[in-house]
């Protein structure tokens, strides 16, 4: 049964692969039914080699197999890929095309949600985040995701509320950054710091979020660092940010402190 199944799947994929790994394949293929051949009806002397040939080409085809299928896969993961790349628009419209029952999977939701916040449109974000969360109440990625609606839209109070729900619910601690903002742009420098401070040990592979969160610091008066600089990639990465919600306080609070930072305003450790 299962080899039927695979060998169904096998005349369905194989069309569609590149012409040097059908061929491989079916090279492989060939010299498998001759090792077997050998192994079970040969001269004795060379059924054990052959066996273990037959062996090694099985794991092969398996390899084959991988690598002709690696283009074949989900919608979803395609607007994953996009949505990695900065490709929103595609990501959307990978991710709007799905059939309503692939729209009711929690993680294209959310994928979803955050797409449309990147793009700017606020209240599809919701209803899709909103949609995610009545179908996984504890879902950490979608009450986090709610969160970072919240904190771009100003919500500041509300944004730190998800946030910490997030967190509750199994979120990784680099939400921290986040949620160090929602009290910073609330004016609670205490709960800011404390967060910051969580966050940065968490943010090795994100050299923009930890150089912003060290202009953070040294504002709320923790940094150790005398001075402060930012890259000019890592600058403009904010002002991308800035620029994608500059209809919003938390786009013209970001524009603020990348020009504080560019001024050097009262960035120096205290």
């Amino acid at each position: 049964m299962m080899l039927r199944h695979f060998a169904r799947d096998l005349t369905r994929r194989l069309p569609a692969w590149e012409a040097p790994a059908r061929f491989a394949f079916a090279m492989a293929l060939v010299l498998l039914v001759l090792l077997l051949g050998l192994g079970l009806a040969g001269p004795q002397p060379v059924q054990l080699p052959a066996r273990i040939g037959a062996f090694g080409l099985l794991i092969t085809l398996q390899l084959l197999f991988l690598w002709g299928n690696r283009r074949d896969i989900s919608p979803y993961h395609q607007a994953q890929q996009r949505f990695i790349a900065g490709d929103y628009h595609a990501a959307r419209a990978v991710l709007e095309s799905l059939p309503d029952q692939g729209r009711e999977s929690v993680d294209a939701l959310v994928l979803l949600g955050n797409t449309y916040r990147h793009l700017g449109q606020f209240q599809q974000s919701q209803r899709a985040l909103g949609r995610a969360l009545e179908l996984k109440p504890r879902h950490h990625l979608a009450l986090f995701s709610v969160g970072k609606l919240q904190l771009v839209q100003g919500e500041y109070a509300a944004a730190a509320d998800n946030i910490y729900a997030s967190l509750a619910a199994g979120a990784p601690d680099i939400v921290r950054f986040e949620l160090g903002q929602s009290h910073f742009l609330l004016g609670d420098a205490q709960a800011a710091r404390a967060q910051f401070l969580a966050a940065s040990h968490h943010l090795e592979d994100m050299p923009a979020q930890a150089t912003l969160l060290a202009v953070y610091l040294s504002q709320l008066g923790s940094s150790k660092e005398a001075k402060i600089s930012m890259s000019s990639d890592h600058q403009q990465f904010w002002l991308d940010e800035a620029h994608k919600f500059a209809a919003t306080p938390y786009g013209a609070h970001l524009h603020e402190m990348v020009q504080a930072l560019d001024k050097g305003d009262s960035l120096s450790a205290t």
